[in-house]
C-alpha cells in the first residue's frame, strides 16, 4: 500500500490500521514521487491519499488512474465535504472518509478492497 501524506498523524494511523493486514510498504510526502511509486511498483494494490495535504485532487487521481487502473484509491479529507467527496468519488476513488477516522474503520475499509476477512482487523 502506498501512503501519501504529509499528516503524522494519519501516518501512525495507518501504520497501526494495517499492522495485522500488509501495512503501508511506500510512504511519501510528494505527489511526484507518489506518481513513480504508482507505475514502477507492481505490488502496490491501494493507495491511500491524504486530500487535504495540499495535492491538486483531479490530477492526481487522475495521474494515478491512468497509470494503473486496478488500483483501489482511499480518499481522507479534512472534514465532511461533499463537494470534495463527489470529486473523489468521481475521479475514480473507491471510499472516502473524513478526519477523524478510527484504525478500525480504515483497516475495515481497507479489507474490503483486498477482499479480506475484516475479522483480521480484530485478531
Amino acid at each position: 500500500m502506498l501512503l501519501i501524506t504529509n499528516d503524522d498523524g494519519l501516518e501512525d494511523l495507518a501504520a497501526q490500521a494495517l499492522s495485522k493486514i500488509g501495512g503501508v510498504s511506500h510512504l511519501t510526502r510528494d505527489p511526484g514521487e507518489a506518481l513513480e511509486a504508482v507505475c514502477g511498483a507492481e505490488d502496490l494494490d491501494v493507495v491511500l491519499i491524504d486530500i487535504d495535504q495540499g495535492h491538486h485532487l483531479i490530477t492526481l487521481l487522475n495521474a494515478i488512474k491512468t497509470c494503473r487502473q486496478d488500483l483501489h484509491v482511499v480518499a481522507i479529507t479534512r472534514d465532511d465535504d461533499k463537494h470534495i467527496k463527489a470529486l473523489a468519488y468521481a475521479n475514480g476513488v473507491a471510499a472516502c472518509f473524513p478526519k477523524p477516522i478510527s484504525a478500525v474503520r480504515l483497516a475495515t475499509a481497507i479489507c474490503k478492497l483486498r477482499r479480506l476477512s475484516p475479522e483480521l482487523v480484530a485478531a
